[in-house]
């Protein structure tokens, strides 16, 4: 059965987020911990960077919590290893702004596709809704084509709504830079240049979000909401842990994507809650798994039927993103037989947009192993559509 969840206040973000405007743009790195009191995010060098201002009243980061935070991303605080090196000294970054791809970051690590593509979909929600007002006879390609400062302000409103998110919208700590090591190599922590302290020539931006979102949500609420999961977010092969993916697109991180809270249990045993989703969404999640001793993830319509058409797709350790441009998409059940969906995954062959077209009137005979991946994941959403790549070859 279903627990309906108690409805909270909502909180606005905008004073946070203009607070994080001031100090952030699209090369940020971020680093250390700084008091909840003050939002700050500290810039690296960069032609758009706006004035370096220093950190005030903030906490260093102790041993005690770099040990914790290596231990909760990667498994482990004693070596640095391969994943960890894939990990440190990458930041968000776009696409040139002046091509057709300028809406997209950029994914210079496979591993960290999974992060960057989550972060895509709150970047897409504010390049293509934030001014519209409601309107939905805006040109899409107007609506895509960014600006150096309309990427700038797309990902700092993207990390802002994120971590507030996280947060509960009551409070957030964002992690920032230093210029000293606040943890030494010992034998049970060996220093990867990034958690215990900043390098100046190095921007760690993504690996630093994680730790913003965790200590926002604290190491407590994230091993709550993980329930029995007990591996890291960052699994063993480099790529995020699903319930990472949750906790940027929800606010939690868990593992289980129903709507609402599920009891399991019987006569003789006590019954277990299995908390999932606690309110629709307003970037969407879509899930078709290819692995064999992988079981079905049950999505519920929280994360299917979002409050903007925008879903970060996953197969397996694959994400890409889907979305249209027409806010109306969700809200028009006519609209829906018949539609484009844009699809980007910072493909390397991609230098163009790849729009598929979904028509729910007319049934297609599909085999999960030889429909291409994408088309099995549209498939859970709007079941047995016909989908046309429009000369496009398909990829995931």
């Amino acid at each position: 059965m279903e627990k309906k969840e108690e409805k909270k206040p909502a909180v606005k973000t905008r004073s946070f987020q203009k607070m994080v405007k001031k100090v952030v743009h699209t090369q940020a790195t971020i680093g250390v911990v700084v008091d909840r009191r003050k939002h700050v995010l500290y810039p690296s060098n960069s032609k758009t960077c706006l004035q370096e201002i220093r950190v005030e009243g903030g906490t260093p980061i102790t041993a005690e919590i770099a040990k914790k935070l290596r231990t909760l991303v990667f498994g482990s605080s004693s070596m640095v290893g391969s994943v960890e090196t894939e990990w440190t000294n990458q930041s968000f970054g776009f696409q040139p702004y002046d091509t057709a791809m300028g809406y997209g970051l950029r994914v210079t690590k496979n591993a960290t596709k999974g992060l960057v593509m989550c972060m895509q979909g709150f970047v897409l929600k504010h390049l293509l809704f934030a001014k519209t007002k409601g309107k939905s006879s805006v040109e899409p390609k107007a609506l895509l084509k960014a600006s150096m400062r309309a990427q700038e302000d797309s990902l700092v409103d993207a990390i802002a709504d994120i971590i507030w998110q996280v947060g509960d919208k009551t409070s957030a700590t964002l992690c920032l830079t230093q210029d000293v090591a606040y943890a030494r190599d010992d034998e049970s922590y060996q220093c990867d240049g990034c958690t215990e302290k900043f390098m100046s020539n190095n921007r760690s931006g993504l690996l630093l979000f994680v730790y913003s979102l965790i200590m926002t949500r604290t190491f407590k609420r994230v091993m709550e909401d993980a329930a029995d999961v007990k591996e890291s977010l960052i699994q063993p092969n480099g790529h995020i842990h699903p319930i990472l993916a949750s906790l940027i697109l929800t606010g939690r991180a868990t593992p289980y994507l129903h709507n609402g809270i599920i009891y399991e249990g019987n006569e003789e045993t006590m019954s277990k809650p299995k908390t999932g989703v606690l309110k629709r969404a307003e970037v969407g999640h879509l899930v078709c798994q290819r692995s064999e001793n992988k079981f079905p993830v049950a999505v519920g319509s929280r994360l299917k039927t979002p409050t903007l058409p925008i879903w970060v797709v996953r197969s397996d350790d694959s994400y890409g993103v889907l979305f249209n441009p027409n806010r109306e998409l969700l809200r028009d059940y006519h609209a829906e037989n018949r539609f484009d969906l844009y699809y980007y995954s910072s493909s390397s062959n991609q230098n163009k947009s790849t729009i598929v077209t979904i028509d729910t009137r007319n049934a297609s005979n599909n085999d999960d192993y030889s429909t291409p991946v994408l088309e099995n994941i549209i498939h859970t959403k709007w079941n047995d559509a016909e989908v046309t790549w429009n000369g496009c070859s398909p990829y995931m």
